[in-house]
């Protein structure tokens, strides 16, 4: 981004595509990469939803498809490597057990979901490049932004209202994750986001560790075998008490990033002139 010899909509095109073309390509080999691009893909839709204008349904649409049909082998993946976090940091408590019980009772993958995901992405590519995007001005990022500030702002409030519910701090995490990566692209138009950037990954760190911890318990509740009752209740104790450290420590980081309106945010520490 940021080219002061290309106009802003030519490098959010090139920037889509991009990320797109290297979604597609880890389909098959990164799990993970291709989720984190179709993540970071959704939150640039997002800040560009205005100017797509009904092209953004179908868009949106498509990212979060591909990334659903990669969830189940990285979320098993994810569970596994938690287990051996905790076993280490919790040394003869069961969780290698756990990790044992989760890969026999792992299903079987959709064998085509990778296939199925890359023809989403690569479906949407094309229908990016044969209509580019509308010429855009700062304003127009600004308000993007500013919006998807607002949501995640909105998922604070929910979450500190709910704090105890699971449900509350993940739908605010992947707000918070989409502005996370607005702010990344837009850092290099206003530099001072670019602190922001450091911020608001501390904060996804936190809900992310705390959404996995949450899964793992939900898939042990589920899992036939593994360890005994007393010794299951005594794992899902451990769990329970690190989601409570873990939902403190991001509603602190929270109300950091998150404790002023947009706008004031936006005039008190963003609002400069534009380097392009």
């Amino acid at each position: 981004m940021a080219s002061p010899l290309r106009p802003l909509h030519a490098q959010l095109q090139d920037c889509l595509v991009g990320e797109l073309t290297h979604a597609a390509t880890c389909c098959a080999r990164d799990v993970h990469g291709a989720r984190k691009r179709c993540k970071k893909l959704r939150g640039m839709l997002r800040l560009l939803r205005k100017p797509l204008g009904t092209r953004y349904g179908d868009a949106n649409r498509a990212a979060r498809d591909a990334a659903r049909l990669l969830a189940g082998r990285r979320e098993h993946q994810v569970a596994v490597s938690l287990c051996a976090t905790l076993d280490a940091r919790f040394p003869d408590s069961g969780w290698q057990r756990v990790a044992d019980g989760l890969d026999r009772a792992a299903a079987d993958t959709d064998g085509n979901a990778s296939s199925r995901a890359r023809t989403l992405l690569d479906d949407l590519r094309a229908s990016l490049e044969a209509e580019p995007l509308p010429p855009l001005t700062p304003e127009d990022l600004a308000e993007g932004l500013l919006e998807g500030y607002r949501r995640a702002r909105r998922g604070l409030r929910n979450a500190q209202a709910h704090p105890a519910h699971p449900a509350a701090l993940h739908e605010w995490r992947k707000d918070a994750k989409y502005h996370m990566h607005q702010v990344a692209l837009l850092a290099p138009l206003w530099p001072a986001l670019k602190s922001r950037r450091k911020r608001l990954a501390r904060l996804c760190d936190a809900l992310g560790d705390h959404h996995d911890r949450h899964d793992l318990a939900l898939r042990m509740a589920g899992m036939h075998g593994g360890p005994a009752a007393g010794e299951r209740s005594l794992l899902h104790t451990q769990l329970q008490r690190e989601q409570e450290r873990l939902a403190a420590r991001a509603l602190r980081q929270g109300e950091r990033c998150f404790a002023r309106g947009a706008r004031t945010w936006w005039r008190e520490s963003v609002a400069g002139p534009v380097h392009r």
